[in-house]
């Protein structure tokens, strides 16, 4: 038989499936030492209170008729009913949904990874990295952490709209088995159906296929299913009523040159880092095939860089770039100086990496590159300052970063026995140092995430002594630890009647907070619209005849 076709040992097989299992084991304990300090917080609030009498969404036919709204009238998207399912398990089933979500947010990597390395070299150390992508991306800012993950609302919207997408984009790029790819149709639709973002991002990938990996061979029927799933998917949140009636309310809180400014600014200030490893990587690889890399985009691509870098350290808080005119981007020159170098890295650094490895071969790094970029469009042009918004984005490009640094360890490991030392060296270095960061990640977070759950917990104790008694007065926490939970938590100018109907308080009971302001103040239950009922009854106002 010949050696290469001889079939490896069981030993090997079951040693590399026992280390997987391990591994997988470990990002589920990583992610839940950090989400069990997870709780309810701002719209969580809003959609289990959902419905034309509060509550309501906790049957079927109130849960449905809820999506309807959403789709017809609210945002168009399926991500909030979602939300209102997990929320149904309470604390313990969104610690279950959330670790299940993130990592199969780092299994998803795998298929990603192995389209740039079809002979699978080293498959057990880069499936195991592919489970650190997902640690590795959140740490950009705590607030990726605090808005996206350790609440159900932020949880549903964003991180499972993430895993959607890289499922549905490695469907339609036909990097899954025929059977698997069937079976997965209904993430597809689902990732635009979702979330506005992962459906730009998947519409991208989708376009990027169908021009780079054109369906053929034994998988195409399957990967054309995929990419009518896709298409039909996008064209149903589009014509998405609810979808179009937000967009038009959407109002600019600054003129739209500054907008497009702060919001391009901050998706810089998470990714910065990775932009700076995708371009060295490029050139590295360039380099490596005996060529020079191209002056021009490496010139202009580092300047934007560096001004990039000096315009965000010009705030200091993220925070400060969706304050008020004065504080955000002051300057028209600045705001469009900022625009500019974002625009010119953004191509700088796609030029460098098909000029390294041509757009067919790199296919997982344009595809997943373009799709962060385009999708973080959405909140950049619709101004939106949560930086939950570019949680996407960010994977997105963590994710292009580890595909880029597979191609260049497989170049250096077959340049040479001295090189394929050098790329042994590399991988296990690359490895410890995602697990390091990784740890470091669950370590800081869970501390922080601990305090504002002990903030949280003691608000439950004062609700139920006052429900007990049926009188006296709760204040709502003023959270310790900022970054790592919804800024809005516990807005009572929109959540009050919400808190109220969630924990049954009785009329006479005063909920309020800290700063016992009168306009926030509430002390009865009864007949106190939810969220959900004032939106109700705003849009019959603006359609009388919609029922």
């Amino acid at each position: 038989m010949n050696a290469a076709t001889r079939p490896r040992p069981v030993v090997s097989s079951r040693s590399a499936a026992v280390v997987l299992v391990l591994a997988v084991a470990l990002a589920a304990v990583g992610w839940g030492l950090v989400l069990r300090h997870g709780f309810p917080a701002g719209d969580d609030w809003l959609h289990a209170m959902a419905g034309e009498q509060p509550g309501d969404a906790r049957t079927l036919r109130g849960w449905l008729a809820t999506w309807q709204f959403d789709y017809t009238y609210r945002n168009g998207r399926a991500a909030d009913a979602a939300a209102r399912l997990v929320l149904l398990g309470g604390r313990p089933g969104a610690l279950v949904v959330g670790v299940a979500l993130m990592v199969l947010t780092g299994i998803a990597t795998w298929p990603w990874l192995r389209m740039v390395a079809p002979h699978r070299t080293r498959p057990l150390v880069w499936a195991v990295l592919g489970l650190g992508v997902p640690f590795l991306a959140v740490q950009a800012h705590s607030w990726l952490t605090g808005e996206g993950l350790l609440w159900v609302s932020g949880m549903a919207n964003y991180p499972l709209s993430t895993l959607a997408f890289l499922v549905a984009g490695a469907a339609v790029s036909g990097a899954l088995p025929p059977r698997v790819t069937w079976l997965v149709l209904p993430v597809v639709v689902y990732a635009h159906l979702g979330h506005e973002v992962s459906a730009v991002a998947t519409l991208v990938v989708t376009v990027l296929a169908l021009a780079l990996r054109r369906p053929a061979g034994g998988r195409a029927r399957s990967t054309w299913a995929a990419v009518g799933a896709s298409a039909l998917g996008f064209v149903v949140l589009a014509t998405a009523p609810g979808l179009w009636r937000r967009t038009t309310e959407e109002d600019l809180a600054l003129p739209l040159l500054q907008a497009l400014s702060r919001t391009t600014l901050m998706f810089a200030s998470l990714t910065l880092g990775w932009w700076l490893a995708l371009g060295v990587l490029a050139v590295v690889a360039v380099r490596l095939s005996g060529r020079a890399p191209r002056r021009v985009a490496v010139v202009a691509g580092a300047a934007a860089w560096v001004l990039l870098l000096v315009a965000r350290r010009r705030w200091p808080r993220l925070a400060d770039l969706c304050a008020d005119p004065d504080t955000a981007v002051p300057a028209s020159l600045l705001a469009l100086a900022v625009v500019a170098a974002a625009v010119v890295l953004v191509v700088s650094v796609l030029v460098l990496v098909v000029d390294a490895w041509g757009a067919v071969a790199a296919y997982p790094v344009v595809a997943l590159t373009a799709a962060g970029v385009v999708s973080a469009g959405v909140p950049i042009v619709a101004s939106v300052c949560g930086q939950r918004a570019f949680f996407l984005p960010v994977t997105a490009l963590v994710l292009a970063v580890a595909c880029a640094l597979r191609l260049v360890l497989g170049a250096l490991a077959g340049a040479g026995p001295r090189q394929a030392r050098a790329a042994d060296v590399l991988t296990v270095a690359t490895l410890a140092a995602s697990l390091v960061a990784s740890v470091g990640y669950v370590a800081v977070t869970s501390q922080h995430a601990a305090r504002n759950a002990d903030a949280y917990d003691t608000f439950v104790d004062d609700v139920e002594a006052a429900r007990v008694a049926g009188a006296g007065e709760v204040v709502v926490p003023e959270l310790p630890e900022e970054g790592y939970a919804y800024h809005r938590a516990f807005y009572l100018a929109r959540y009050a009647c919400d808190l109220r109907q969630f924990y049954d308080l009785p009329d006479g009971v005063v909920l309020t907070d800290t700063e016992r302001r009168e306009d926030r103040t509430t002390d009865t239950t009864t007949g106190c619209e939810t969220t959900w009922q004032r939106t109700l009854t705003r849009a019959a106002e603006q359609a009388p005849d919609r029922r």
